[in-house]
């Protein structure tokens, strides 16, 4: 399989997840928030449908972030391109650097709490951002439009 086609379907699995589950939890589901962090309940408490509204949009903006880019398979779009290898790297430094220090708590090299939130981060939603970042470099890079410049 190419890598284009590989990283594609890698980065569009990653995205999708992460937006059904913010779409889960912005209808009201609780299954899997905790290991996102107990300062969810308290918001979710504080500001009631506000918070889920505002749920439902994040779910939305991550699922255009997810297959906006894959348009770039066929089309060359600049502006989509620019603003695609922007997030690859947000979503590679924000799942990276906070999936290492999941692990360093794993570790016990950073104290940890125990709880279901440092599970989330170090092996489900960080890993997820990472992967989901990685992948969709990748298929930036194998998409990119070579020219020759004599």
């Amino acid at each position: 399989m190419q890598i284009k086609k590989w990283a594609c379907i890698v980065f569009l699995i990653a995205g999708t997840l992460h937006s059904l589950a913010t779409f889960y939890w912005s209808y009201g589901g609780e299954l899997g928030l905790a290991t996102v962090g107990e300062w969810t309940f308290k918001l979710k408490q504080q500001y009631g449908n506000r918070i889920l509204i505002g749920l439902f949009f994040l779910g939305l903006f991550k699922l255009a972030a997810t297959w906006l880019p894959a348009i770039l398979y066929k089309k060359e779009v600049k502006a989509l391109r620019l603003i695609s290898y922007a997030g690859a790297v947000i979503l590679i430094v924000h799942g990276g650097g906070n999936t290492i220090v999941g692990w360093l708590k794993f570790l016990n090299i950073i104290p940890r709490k125990n709880t279901l939130s440092e599970i989330g981060q170090a092996f489900i939603w960080d890993p997820l951002f990472l992967i989901w970042g990685c992948s969709l470099l990748l298929f930036l890079l194998s998409t990119r439009v070579r020219r020759n410049n004599i």
